[in-house]
Protein backbone atom coordinates (compact mmCIF):
# COMPACT_ATOMS: atom_id res chain seq x y z
CA UNK A 1 0.00 0.00 0.00
CA UNK A 2 1.29 3.64 -1.06
CA UNK A 3 1.59 5.71 2.02
CA UNK A 4 -0.26 9.10 1.16
CA UNK A 5 1.81 12.58 1.59
CA UNK A 6 -0.50 15.13 5.20
CA UNK A 7 -1.09 17.15 2.04
CA UNK A 8 -3.02 14.07 0.43
CA UNK A 9 -5.59 13.70 2.88
CA UNK A 10 -6.25 17.38 3.35
CA UNK A 11 -8.13 18.83 0.16
CA UNK A 12 -7.14 22.79 0.09
CA UNK A 13 -3.85 22.79 -2.27
CA UNK A 14 -3.07 25.98 -0.47
CA UNK A 15 -2.22 24.50 2.85
CA UNK A 16 1.96 23.92 3.32
CA UNK A 17 2.34 20.37 3.67
CA UNK A 18 3.90 20.81 6.89
CA UNK A 19 0.31 22.29 7.92
CA UNK A 20 -1.26 19.84 6.55
CA UNK A 21 0.50 17.56 9.10
CA UNK A 22 -0.05 19.61 12.37
CA UNK A 23 -3.72 19.66 11.35
CA UNK A 24 -3.67 15.91 10.85
CA UNK A 25 -1.87 15.18 14.12
CA UNK A 26 -4.49 17.34 15.73
CA UNK A 27 -7.34 15.79 14.41
CA UNK A 28 -6.03 12.42 15.45
CA UNK A 29 -4.89 13.91 19.23
CA UNK A 30 -7.80 16.23 20.09
CA UNK A 31 -11.38 13.68 21.06
CA UNK A 32 -13.48 15.91 19.83
CA UNK A 33 -12.17 16.38 16.08
CA UNK A 34 -12.38 13.61 13.92
CA UNK A 35 -10.21 12.64 10.70
CA UNK A 36 -11.16 15.40 8.20
CA UNK A 37 -13.64 17.56 10.09
CA UNK A 38 -10.95 20.57 9.61
CA UNK A 39 -11.54 20.26 5.95
CA UNK A 40 -15.30 19.65 6.27
CA UNK A 41 -15.41 22.66 8.59
CA UNK A 42 -13.65 25.11 5.71
CA UNK A 43 -15.78 24.17 2.99
CA UNK A 44 -18.68 24.65 5.04
CA UNK A 45 -17.55 28.30 5.76
CA UNK A 46 -16.37 29.01 2.29
CA UNK A 47 -19.79 28.21 0.97
CA UNK A 48 -21.71 29.96 3.37
CA UNK A 49 -19.68 33.13 2.79
CA UNK A 50 -19.90 32.79 -1.12
CA UNK A 51 -23.71 32.17 -1.03
CA UNK A 52 -25.00 35.45 -1.92
CA UNK A 53 -28.32 34.76 -0.16
CA UNK A 54 -26.53 33.76 3.30
CA UNK A 55 -28.23 36.61 4.86
CA UNK A 56 -31.72 35.16 3.93
CA UNK A 57 -30.92 31.85 5.41
CA UNK A 58 -33.21 29.96 7.82
CA UNK A 59 -32.00 28.19 10.40
CA UNK A 60 -32.84 24.59 10.09
CA UNK A 61 -31.70 21.55 11.16
CA UNK A 62 -31.28 20.10 6.98
CA UNK A 63 -30.90 16.47 6.71
CA UNK A 64 -28.87 16.07 10.34
CA UNK A 65 -25.76 15.18 8.70
CA UNK A 66 -22.87 17.76 9.97
CA UNK A 67 -20.86 17.05 6.55
CA UNK A 68 -23.65 17.99 4.11
CA UNK A 69 -25.81 20.73 6.30
CA UNK A 70 -23.87 21.47 8.98
CA UNK A 71 -24.15 24.85 10.59
CA UNK A 72 -21.96 27.27 9.27
CA UNK A 73 -21.22 29.16 12.44
CA UNK A 74 -20.36 26.37 14.55
CA UNK A 75 -17.96 25.19 11.59
CA UNK A 76 -16.49 28.48 11.72
CA UNK A 77 -15.86 28.77 15.48
CA UNK A 78 -14.48 25.16 15.33
CA UNK A 79 -12.02 26.10 12.85
CA UNK A 80 -10.87 29.15 15.43
CA UNK A 81 -10.48 26.53 17.85
CA UNK A 82 -7.98 24.91 15.41
CA UNK A 83 -5.93 28.05 14.83
CA UNK A 84 -5.71 28.66 18.48
CA UNK A 85 -4.24 24.84 19.13
CA UNK A 86 -1.82 25.14 15.84
CA UNK A 87 1.91 25.22 16.65
CA UNK A 88 2.69 29.10 16.73
CA UNK A 89 4.96 28.87 13.58
CA UNK A 90 1.80 27.48 11.38
CA UNK A 91 -0.73 30.37 12.78
CA UNK A 92 -0.41 32.80 10.33
CA UNK A 93 -0.38 30.52 7.40
CA UNK A 94 -3.91 28.87 8.83
CA UNK A 95 -4.94 32.24 9.91
CA UNK A 96 -4.18 33.81 6.36
CA UNK A 97 -6.58 31.00 4.87
CA UNK A 98 -8.91 31.96 7.24
CA UNK A 99 -9.04 35.40 6.40
CA UNK A 100 -9.01 34.87 2.66
CA UNK A 101 -13.07 32.98 2.96
CA UNK A 102 -13.94 36.09 6.16
CA UNK A 103 -12.95 39.36 3.49
CA UNK A 104 -16.16 37.56 1.48
CA UNK A 105 -18.44 37.94 4.75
Amino acid sequence: MRLRHPADLHGPRDFSPALAAAISRLERSRGYLGAGVTVTALRLWREFTANPYRRLRVDSQGCGIWECCGDPWEAREMLEGVLLALPARLTPEFRSCLERIDERW
